[in-house]
C-alpha cells in the first residue's frame, strides 16, 4: 500500500482552505453589490463608514413632483385642478431645457397643476426650480397653491405663502436660474405645484427639473432645514434620491 505523503497532503489542505475563503468573499462582494440599496449607502459609503467610522444619518428623498422635467410631455400635469388631463396649458420645448430634452415655454401665459400626495397640515416644503426668462411683464412663477373653488368645482389656484425665498420672478436672467422657497401647508393640505404666468402677465420663458420635497416628513417636525441649507445641500433630483448627513 502507498505511504501518503503527510507534508503533501497538508499543503493540499491550506489550499483548499484558502480557496474556499477566496469564494465566500467573492459571494459575499456579490451579494453587497446586487443588493438594492434599502439606504442611501453605495458601497463606497458602507466601505467608509466602515473602515474609518464615521457614522452618519441617511434620509430618504422623494420628489413629489412626477414628471418633474417633462420628459414625458404632460403625463401627470393637468390645465385644471379638478381632473388630471395630462396635457400641459404650455407648450413643450425640445431646443432650451436645463436638463434631459424638454422643458416648458410659457408664452406668452398659462398655468399647468400637479395635485401632490404625502402631504399633511402644517408640512413644510421646498420649492426647486429651473427658469429662463428671456422677457416678462409681470411675474413667472413656480409655486404651492390651494384650488379656492374645489367646493363648487370650480379651479381657482391662490398661492401659499413663501416663509423664505421666493416662488416669482419678474426679471428676465441669464440662461436657467435656480429659483427656490419654503412654504407651509395651511389648513387645506389638498395642495398643487403650479407653474406659468397669470392673465395680467406676459412673458417668454422656460421652465424645467422641478422639485417638490415635503422636508417635515424628510427630516422630522421641528427638524426642518432652512432654505440656505437646502440650496447647499440638495440639488435636483428626479423621482426618489438619498442623502447622507456625517455625524464627523
Amino acid at each position: 500500500m502507498k505511504r501518503i505523503n503527510n507534508k503533501g497532503f497538508a499543503v493540499s489542505v491550506v489550499l483548499y482552505a484558502s480557496a474556499t475563503i477566496i469564494v465566500l468573499v467573492l459571494l459575499l462582494i456579490l451579494s453587497v453589490l446586487s443588493t438594492t440599496s434599502k439606504n442611501t449607502y453605495d458601497l463606497g459609503e458602507m466601505v467608509k463608514e466602515q473602515v474609518s467610522g464615521v457614522t452618519g444619518t441617511t434620509y430618504q428623498l422623494r420628489n413629489l413632483v412626477i414628471n418633474s422635467s417633462f420628459e414625458n410631455d404632460g403625463n401627470g400635469w393637468t390645465t385644471n385642478m379638478t381632473t388630471v388631463t395630462n396635457t400641459l396649458g404650455s407648450s413643450l420645448s425640445n431646443d432650451n431645457f436645463h436638463y434631459g430634452n424638454k422643458s416648458i415655454r410659457v408664452n406668452p401665459r398659462g398655468w399647468q397643476y400637479q395635485k401632490l400626495s404625502s402631504v399633511s397640515v402644517g408640512d413644510k416644503l421646498y420649492v426647486l426650480a429651473y427658469a429662463n426668462v428671456r422677457s416678462v411683464s409681470g411675474t413667472v412663477t413656480v409655486g404651492i397653491s390651494n384650488n379656492s373653488l374645489k367646493d363648487t368645482g370650480g379651479s381657482n389656484g391662490v398661492f401659499l405663502a413663501a416663509s423664505e425665498g421666493s416662488f416669482n420672478l419678474n426679471r428676465t436672467t441669464t440662461g436657467f436660474e435656480r429659483v427656490s422657497a419654503i412654504t407651509t401647508v395651511g389648513a387645506d393640505s389638498e395642495v398643487f405645484v403650479q407653474v406659468g404666468a397669470a392673465t395680467s402677465s406676459t412673458t417668454d420663458s422656460y421652465i424645467d427639473d422641478i422639485l417638490v420635497l415635503n422636508l417635515t416628513k424628510t427630516f422630522g417636525a421641528g427638524q426642518e432645514p432652512s432654505l440656505a441649507w437646502c440650496e447647499n445641500n440638495l440639488k435636483y433630483f428626479n423621482s426618489m434620491s438619498t442623502l447622507t448627513i456625517y455625524d464627523n
